[in-house]
């Protein structure tokens, strides 16, 4: 007798879920889901700003990708990162440089940017719970757009620390693990 295949749904947030239940679930969209300390976190469906802010820095990466292929690897939409036994995130985007060795989801991008949504949960989960995760995990560059607060704090790994810098809308972001790239903020911030 076979087992039905779990399929998640906005009401099971919440609920207790192990890493192998969480790899091999459906889900019902148009949620976002995501596993913290061994339960499912239901996120509300990106709007218009949130996904217009992706693409935008998407589109500016992806051409860094590939006009600088010897760098680059990698720029993905929604990749899945292995935290620990009982976390699994899905940041808006990952960057994986040449070098980086393993498979998703246990491959820990070089740079993972997150746009931040307008609820008190969901920015305490980017500044505060993704910092901590993607800095123990050695994600060499965090990058967090706040296009409610117009600024881009982006955490620069130091001796297995998190450097904050922060950028205005008036600045290009720019990265020592990405030469010659500037992404001018005016037109996404």
């Amino acid at each position: 007798m076979s087992k039905s295949k779990l399929c998640l749904t906005s009401t099971d947030d919440g609920v207790v879920l192990a890493r192998d239940e969480f790899a091999e679930a459906d889900s019902k969209g148009p949620w976002l889901y995501e596993r913290r300390n061994g339960r499912l976190v239901v996120m509300v469906p990106p709007g218009f700003g949130h996904h217009r802010s992706v693409k935008f820095f998407r589109n500016h990466l992806g051409a860094y990708e590939l006009s600088h292929p010897e760098i680059v690897e990698d720029v993905f939409q929604e990749s899945w990162i292995y935290v620990d036994e009982d976390t699994d995130r899905i940041p808006d985007i990952a960057v994986y440089l040449h070098g980086t060795e393993g498979a998703m989801p246990e491959r820990v991008p070089d740079l993972i940017f997150e746009v931040v949504s307008k609820t008190a949960d969901d920015r305490r989960r980017d500044y505060d719970e993704k910092r901590a995760e993607y800095e123990r995990l050695g994600v060499s560059e965090y990058v967090i757009v706040d296009r409610f607060e117009h600024r881009v704090t982006v955490l620069t790994l130091q001796d297995g620390v998190y450097d904050e810098r922060v950028f205005a809308i008036s600045d290009d972001y720019t990265s020592p693990l990405l030469p010659g790239l500037a992404i001018p903020l005016n037109g996404v911030i």
